[in-house]
């Protein structure tokens, strides 16, 4: 799935790179090769190559809450932006929903501590 030619390439590829800000324009192409799926009736958004998953469980709870309960993502898969994108697949899901956000998942609570949009910030409840 990853036109790059796997993560080795890719990882060669940011060495070369100096400048932060063109660092950040390939790990963003990078992620763009991925394609998360959304599951109503597992109650997950995933991603995988067909060998391994990488997935964000949900609830539905009642008054249009959705709550974000547990993210796994496989080692081949880590440090490559796997789980922010389904974090933020959730989130965007959420808003385009009009549904409030519960978070209960420690990975998606750091993700909000790092990436305090404003557009997440808005959709989430205590």
């Amino acid at each position: 799935m990853c036109g790059y030619g796997g993560s080795y390439q890719f990882l060669e590829m940011l060495r070369l790179v100096n400048n932060s800000r063109t660092r950040g324009q390939l790990l963003r192409l990078y992620s763009t090769q991925y394609k998360v799926e959304h599951d109503q009736d597992l109650k997950e958004f995933s991603l995988g190559d067909g060998k391994e998953k990488a997935f964000l469980q949900y609830q539905t709870l009642p008054s249009n809450i959705i709550e974000l309960e547990h993210t796994v993502v496989p080692e081949s898969f880590q440090g490559k932006g796997i789980g922010k994108l389904l974090a933020e697949a959730a989130l965007e899901y959420a808003i385009d929903k009009k549904l409030t956000v519960k978070v209960t998942c420690g990975f998606v609570q750091k993700y909000l501590e790092k990436n305090p949009k404003p557009e997440f910030k808005n959709v989430l409840t205590h």
